[in-house]
C-alpha cells in the first residue's frame, strides 16, 4: 500500500495503493501534482499619501439631526472592518490569534512563505493600541471600483488601469484627504485569509513577512480615522477567488466618529460574523447633528461635534429601545457595538386544528424584523433505509472526479454501497453525502448506519453530522479518523441517539474530510463505505408551503387533509432572512359539528325549530328528540320533518304541537 503526502505548501506526492495490501514501512513517492492554488502575497503597500493637516474641532449643531450614511457595505466588507478594529484595539492579542489559526489555507500560506510565527508575534507586540476606524461611504465606493478594476483587468496593484492612484480615486468620490493608505489583495481565499495576509504581511523577506510590513502598518496606523473596503468574490484568470481593496483615510476637516455594528450573536462567540448583522436600526446620539440607520450588514457611524460624553439610543420596531454611553477624548473615534438578545418567533394557536377551515395562530415578535414568513409541512412516518440501490435519487453528493461513489466491491447488504474517497485525479478535498429528506425528530429517534472505514490516514476523518438550520451549520454525531492501516475488516453498525434534537427539523449528512497532510487516494478498500442508513422514529416533511405572514403577529392555516403538520415562522430583516423558529406540531382533524338552536315558534298546531350547523359534514342526518321532563329520557319524535333553509348551514325541524301540556326537545345530528 502506498500513501500520498500533501504538505501545507499544497504540493502532494501521489502513489497508487494496492487493493487491501498491507501498508508498507515506507512510502515510495512517484509523480506529484500542483495544488489548486499557490499562495501569493499582496503587493507592497504604497507610501501613505498626505495632504493638508487634519482639522479636528467642534462642529455647530444644526436645527435637527440629519442622516449620516456609511453606504451599504456587504457582510464580508463589514467583517474585514471588524477584524481590523479588533487588531487596532489590541495588536498583541491579534498576533496571538493569527499565530494559531485553524484555517488550512492560512496554514498553507504560512508554510509556503516560511512565516516565523514567534517573530510575527513579537512584531505585533510593538504596535500600541489605536482608535477604531469608521466605514466611510466615499472610501467604500473608491475601494469597490478598484477591486472591480483588478477583477476585470486581471491584475494586482495600486495603480488603476486608468492610471489612478489611491489618492486620486478617493478624491474622485469627493473625499478630501489629509492622508490616504491602501491595501490590495487580488488572490485572497476568504475574508480571514485576506485579513491574515495583510496583517501578518506574508511575503518573501525576513521571517516570511514583508519588510517593512506596510499592510500591517496601515491597519495599525493612528493617522487614519476612516476606511472603505471593497470586496469582489469570483475568479477571472489570474485573480480571485476574492479580490479586496482597503482604502484608509482621514479627512482634512474631521470630527470624532462613534461607530460600531449591531448584530445578533447567533454563534455566541461575542464577535461579528457574516449573516448576523441587523439592518434598519436607528442610532440617535444626544448632542450630535446626525443620526444613523444601520446598514444591512449592521454597521453604522455618527459624527459628534467634540470631546465629551454621549448617549447613544438604539431603536427599531420590535426591539427594546436601548442606550449606551460613549466618552470621546482627544478627538478620537469610539466603537460602540450593540448585541440585542435574539428571541425566535414562537407560535401559539389551536391544536388540534380543523380541516377545511382557517385556524388562526399568533407568534412572538423578533426585534427589527420588517416581515415574517410561515411554513406548513405535512408529516408522514419516515421508514426508508438508504443504501445506494436508488443511485442519487434520495441523496445529494459532492465528490471529486476520478471515482464512483456507488461501490460494488464492498457492501453490507444488497448490490451497492456508498464510497467516499480522495482520488488521484483531483486535489484532495472533503467529500459529502447528504440525505435529501428533511425530518422531524422525536425523543426516541435514532440514526443507524453500517460503515467500513478502510485505508485512511489520521488526516482523513469520517463524520456523520446533523443540521438544524437548513444546512447553514453542522454538528458532529459521530467521527472516526483513519489510523494508517487497512482499517475495518467488515462493516460495523453504528447507532446514535437523536434525542437531543427532539422537536427539531433536521438534515443528516456524511463527510469524508481531508484536514491537510497525508492521504490515501481512491481504490478498492480505501476511504469510507456506507450502507443501510436508517433514521428511526422520525417523520418526513412533505408538501411544504412557505407564505408571507399578512401582519407581524399572526397567520391563518387552512389545512385540506387530516394529518399531522409542522408550523414554523421566520423573521426577515432588511436584506436577510433569519432561520426558522421553533416548530409547532399540529394534528388536523375533522371537527365535530356545532348546532345552535334558535327559539322555537308556534305556527297553527306545529312547532318550528330553526338551527344552524357549524362544521357541517356531507351526508349529515338529523333527529328531533322529545321528553316530557327536562331530566327524563328522550325519545325520537317520529312525526318530525326537516327542511334545508341554507345548504350545509341552516335547517328547520317541524313537529306537531298537540299532546302534552309541556314537552322538551333536543336536536341530534349524525354523520
Amino acid at each position: 500500500m502506498k500513501i500520498a503526502f500533501r504538505h501545507l505548501v499544497r504540493v502532494s506526492l501521489l502513489l497508487l495503493p494496492s487493493a487491501l495490501a498491507p501498508a508498507p514501512t515506507q512510502a515510495q513517492p512517484t509523480t506529484g501534482w500542483q495544488a489548486s492554488f499557490t499562495p501569493k502575497a499582496p503587493p507592497p503597500a504604497p507610501p501613505i499619501e498626505t495632504g493638508g493637516p487634519v482639522q479636528v474641532g467642534p462642529r455647530p449643531l444644526g436645527p435637527s439631526p440629519s442622516l449620516y450614511s456609511i453606504g451599504q457595505p456587504t457582510d464580508e466588507e463589514q467583517l474585514y472592518l471588524e477584524y481590523i478594529n479588533r487588531s487596532r484595539a489590541n495588536p498583541t492579542a491579534e498576533g496571538v490569534r493569527l499565530a494559531a489559526p485553524t484555517d488550512l489555507d492560512v496554514l498553507s500560506a504560512y508554510s509556503y512563505f516560511g512565516v516565523d510565527l514567534t517573530l510575527m508575534q513579537q512584531e505585533f507586540a510593538t504596535n500600541p493600541p489605536v482608535p477604531p476606524l469608521a466605514m466611510n461611504a466615499k472610501l467604500l465606493a473608491a475601494a469597490r471600483l478598484h477591486s472591480g478594476d483588478m477583477f476585470t483587468n486581471q491584475y494586482q496593484g495600486h495603480n488603476g488601469s486608468d492610471g489612478s492612484t489611491p489618492g486620486t480615486r478617493a478624491m474622485a468620490q469627493g473625499y478630501n484627504p489629509s492622508s490616504i493608505g491602501e491595501n490590495v489583495y487580488a488572490t485572497a481565499e476568504s475574508v480571514f485569509y485576506g485579513h491574515a495576509g495583510f496583517n501578518v504581511d506574508w511575503g518573501g523577506s525576513v521571517g516570511g513577512m514583508q519588510d517593512p510590513p506596510g499592510h500591517r502598518n496601515n491597519i495599525n496606523s493612528p493617522l487614519f480615522r476612516e476606511i472603505g473596503v471593497g470586496v469582489v468574490d469570483g475568479s477571472n484568470g489570474s485573480v480571485g477567488p476574492q479580490i479586496v481593496t482597503q482604502d484608509f483615510g482621514a479627512q482634512q476637516t474631521a470630527t470624532p466618529l462613534l461607530s460600531g455594528v449591531v448584530y445578533y450573536d447567533f454563534n455566541g462567540n461575542n464577535f461579528y460574523d457574516v449573516g448576523e448583522g441587523i439592518g434598519g436600526v436607528r442610532v440617535d446620539v444626544a448632542g450630535a447633528s446626525y443620526y444613523a440607520v444601520t446598514a444591512i450588514s449592521g454597521g453604522y457611524a455618527v459624527p459628534v461635534p467634540a470631546d465629551g460624553s454621549y448617549t447613544l439610543t438604539f431603536s427599531a420596531p420590535g426591539l427594546a429601545t436601548t442606550q449606551r454611553i460613549a466618552t470621546v477624548s482627544a478627538g478620537k473615534n469610539v466603537k460602540v457595538d450593540y448585541l440585542p438578545i435574539y428571541t425566535p418567533p414562537v407560535i401559539s394557536g389551536p391544536n388540534p386544528a380543523g380541516i377545511n377551515q382557517t385556524n388562526n395562530y399568533t407568534f412572538t415578535p423578533v426585534g427589527a424584523a420588517t416581515n415574517y414568513q410561515w411554513s406548513a409541512a405535512q408529516l408522514t412516518p419516515y421508514n426508508t433505509v438508504e443504501g445506494a440501490e436508488n443511485g442519487p435519487a434520495n441523496v445529494t453528493i459532492i465528490s471529486s472526479p476520478g471515482y464512483s461513489v456507488f461501490a460494488t466491491d464492498l457492501k453490507a447488504s444488497g448490490n451497492y454501497s456508498f464510497q467516499l474517497a480522495h482520488p488521484m485525479a483531483a486535489p484532495p478535498t472533503s467529500q459529502f453525502l447528504t440525505l435529501n429528506p428533511v425530518l422531524s425528530l422525536g425523543a426516541n429517534s435514532e440514526l443507524s448506519f453500517s460503515k467500513l472505514l478502510g485505508y485512511a490516514t489520521s488526516d482523513e476523518v469520517a463524520r456523520a453530522q446533523i443540521s438544524t438550520d437548513s444546512g447553514s451549520t453542522w454538528q458532529d454525531l459521530w467521527s472516526q479518523a483513519g489510523d494508517g492501516t487497512s482499517g475495518d475488516a467488515n462493516f460495523v453498525r453504528i447507532t446514535n441517539s437523536l434525542a437531543a434534537y427532539a422537536g427539531m427539523v433536521v438534515q443528516i449528512r456524511f463527510v469524508y474530510a481531508y484536514n491537510g497532510g497525508t492521504y490515501y487516494y481512491s481504490d478498492s478498500g480505501v476511504g469510507l463505505y456506507l450502507d443501510d442508513i436508517d433514521i428511526s422514529q422520525a417523520d418526513l416533511l412533505s408538501d411544504t408551503t412557505i407564505n408571507d405572514a399578512p401582519n407581524s403577529s399572526s397567520f391563518g392555516f387552512y389545512p385540506t387533509a387530516t394529518s399531522d403538520y409542522l408550523l414554523q415562522v421566520r423573521a426577515q430583516l432588511p436584506g436577510r432572512t433569519l432561520n426558522w423558529g421553533p416548530v409547532l406540531r399540529v394534528t388536523v382533524v375533522t371537527p365535530a359539528p356545532i348546532m345552535v338552536l334558535s327559539k322555537p315558534t308556534l305556527t297553527g298546531n306545529q312547532f318550528q325549530f330553526d338551527f344552524t350547523v357549524s362544521n357541517y359534514h356531507s351526508g349529515m342526518t338529523f333527529q328531533l328528540l322529545k321528553s316530557s321532563d327536562v331530566g327524563g329520557a328522550y325519545g325520537v319524535d317520529g312525526s318530525a320533518s326537516f327542511q334545508t333553509l341554507i345548504a350545509n348551514s341552516q335547517f328547520r325541524a317541524i313537529t306537531s304541537a298537540a299532546g302534552a301540556a309541556h314537552v322538551f326537545y333536543k336536536i341530534k345530528g349524525s354523520y
